[in-house]
């Protein structure tokens, strides 16, 4: 995939600190009309909430350095994407997660009604209880769509925990190379960490940036 060079508008902070991509992006977190302007393209806020924390038992996540995905386990941020697999046998491999409670997560069917249309599918919620996550799946070869697989079995303990900055609000960026086209960007949990994870006309693609929070 060609590397793009993108600049940022607006992108807000991630728990205590700020994000980076690669020293690629100014962060814009104290502009008097920054809430405003990212308004325009999608609705976040860092306030309360859960964040999900999938841990071997006996073993401790710690949220805040819970960043990519670890022989003890990973962390689930609202409004990130993860590829997970349910009770039921759903499969959701672009799904976000729209909610988390103490003891259920809310997941959309795809990323966006762009992405269902493209799909072929309906553009829907799913709540499930925490105890219905079977399998993560981590991509660690996007050109072979080669898949990291966990399974949640009993060996794995899950629960919510509450944060005072729960989500992992979107970034929404600006593609000079595409007419400066402005796009929302979710972040996805790769097997390497967080990507950036875009969508252009339903077809999702990935920044090939790595995202770190400092």
């Amino acid at each position: 995939m060609e590397a793009l060079r993108i600049k940022i508008i607006y992108v807000l902070l991630v728990a205590m600190s700020g994000i980076s991509i690669n020293g690629q992006f100014k962060t814009v977190e104290d502009s008097l009309d920054y809430e405003l302007n990212y308004k325009k393209y999608y609705e976040c806020k860092y306030e309360p909430g859960y964040v999900l924390i999938i841990q071997k038992k006996g073993k401790l996540i710690d949220p805040a350095k819970s960043w990519k995905p670890a022989k003890d386990g990973f962390t689930i941020r609202m409004e990130a994407i993860y590829d997970l697999e349910f009770s039921d046998g759903k499969r959701f491999r672009s799904g976000v997660i729209k909610n988390i409670t103490k003891d259920s997560l809310t997941i959309s069917s795809t990323m966006n009604e762009n992405c269902a249309k493209y799909e072929g599918i309906k553009y829907e919620f799913f709540t499930y209880s925490l105890k219905d996550i079977k399998i993560a799946r981590f991509i660690n070869d996007r050109s072979l769509g080669i898949f990291s697989r966990k399974k949640i079995n009993e060996d794995y303990e899950v629960f919510a925990l509450k944060l005072n900055k729960a989500k992992l609000c979107p970034a929404v960026l600006t593609f000079p190379k595409r007419n400066n086209e402005v796009k929302v960007c979710h972040y996805y949990l790769t097997d390497q960490g967080y990507d950036i994870l875009f969508e252009t006309n339903g077809f999702l693609d990935y920044m090939q940036y790595p995202v770190s929070w400092q």
